[in-house]
């Protein structure tokens, strides 16, 4: 049994325990996504690498990676354009089309897909799991929000246009109230 301290605080814990609680909720989400979120970005035509998803529209790749935030315990959903066909980066190293993701693109064309938008304290939104890492009904029905949001992302690809829960990157922040 690992002693994971006060999880209130994760100043006052052990690193290694916040990691392995993290690791744990974390494979328990992975199942639902499996499930869940694999078969519906198959059925829009995106192939699987997880935690990557690619497809090819119109001579462009359209990409998608799961990101959990750095503390664990929440993720969204970033994606990208980028063309078609290798891609050299500048240091040198030839990535092949099939293995090119969100993270080789450049962050100003990215935006995220977020349970909701970030509000005045800056925070974001993403998509929590910590309260219900337990619960698999839950966990499924969280996955499947997240499914159903997917049209957003199809819209940005499709016409560059922010869908509620789309925040670009490269866009100010939009008020909520408005």
């Amino acid at each position: 049994m690992h002693d994971f301290g006060w999880v209130g605080n994760r100043d006052a814990c052990d690193s290694n325990a916040i990691n392995y609680l993290n690791d744990t909720m974390a494979s328990k989400l992975r199942s639902s996504i499996k499930r869940i979120l694999e078969p519906a970005m198959a059925e829009l035509g995106f192939r699987i690498r997880y935690p990557h998803f690619q497809r090819t529209r119109n001579g462009e790749l359209e990409l998608v990676s799961l990101h959990h935030d750095k503390w664990g315990g929440g993720f969204c959903l970033e994606f990208a354009k980028h063309a078609a066909g290798d891609l050299e980066t500048s240091w040198g190293e030839l990535v092949p089309e099939d293995k090119i993701d969100v993270a080789y693109t450049n962050p100003a064309t990215r935006a995220r897909l977020l349970a909701r938008l970030k509000h005045s304290d800056g925070r974001e939104h993403f998509f929590r799991y910590e309260d219900i890492a337990d619960d698999r009904a839950r966990l499924d029905d969280l996955v499947s929000e997240l499914v159903s949001l997917l049209p957003q992302i199809i819209e940005w690809f499709e016409t560059g246009k922010a869908g509620p829960n789309v925040l670009p990157f490269a866009e100010p922040l939009r008020d909520p109230a408005a």
